[in-house]
């Protein structure tokens, strides 16, 4: 979801800013790169123990969520290209679901800006026991599907989620520059079409399927 769907990482590093700033954290210290497609309670873990009060990590949650979720819930643009690939999915009659290390009231926020109706399944990374990146997040999403991994594909923006999708046994496609082996790496979600998709999915099915046949 963020980084792939909606770019939320503006507002998280606002509304980091805000609360570790008052704790005495300089802006410089909290590097959103480092963050990025991590465990929630990993993140969570890591920056409170920049600050300079004692801050548990259930407080740094609440409070940066709080000031996060005023904001969502006034919507949120989708990233280029992300509802038109959406709604040709569906169109097709293709089923997706949103995977994302979010929480479930943050991807609840951000689901009114993207039509939840794109999505038969959703998974939030605090309804798993092992976040990205595990692959215990894909490899359910894809059972909720009732789809095979091999023919799933994982369209991602960060490293920690495409070793997630790559270890559940998906395709991985990349929206963005990286350096881990992947189907495909694109310049965002307009270049990606369904017939782009079936064929990824398709030739990883086929190649499973010979590997297993011999």
């Amino acid at each position: 979801m963020d980084g792939t769907l909606v770019d939320t990482e503006p507002l998280l590093h606002e509304a980091l800013s805000a609360v570790l700033g008052a704790a005495g954290v300089p802006a410089a210290a909290i590097r959103p790169e480092e963050l990025r497609g991590r465990g929630v309670a990993e993140n969570l873990t890591r920056l409170s123990s920049l600050a300079r009060s004692p801050m548990t990590t259930h407080e740094l949650y609440e409070r940066v969520s709080g000031l996060m979720l005023d904001r969502l819930r006034l919507g949120i643009a989708p990233l280029p290209g992300a509802v038109g690939l959406l709604r040709s999915l569906r169109r097709s009659r293709v089923p997706c679901a949103l995977v994302s290390s979010s929480y479930r009231a943050m991807v609840d926020a951000v689901l009114p800006s993207l039509g939840p109706a794109e999505f038969a399944v959703t998974l939030a990374g605090d309804e798993v026991r092992h976040p990205k990146p595990d692959p215990e997040s894909y490899r359910t999403a894809a059972a909720r599907l009732g789809t095979p991994p091999e023919r799933c594909v994982v369209v991602e923006d960060s490293s920690a989620g495409l070793r997630s999708g790559r270890a559940a046994g998906c395709v991985t496609v990349s929206v963005v520059p990286t350096g881990e082996p992947v189907a495909l790496a694109v310049r965002g979600l307009s270049a990606l079409t369904v017939e782009r998709l079936a064929r990824l999915a398709g030739a990883e099915a086929a190649r499973t399927g010979s590997r297993a046949a011999g």
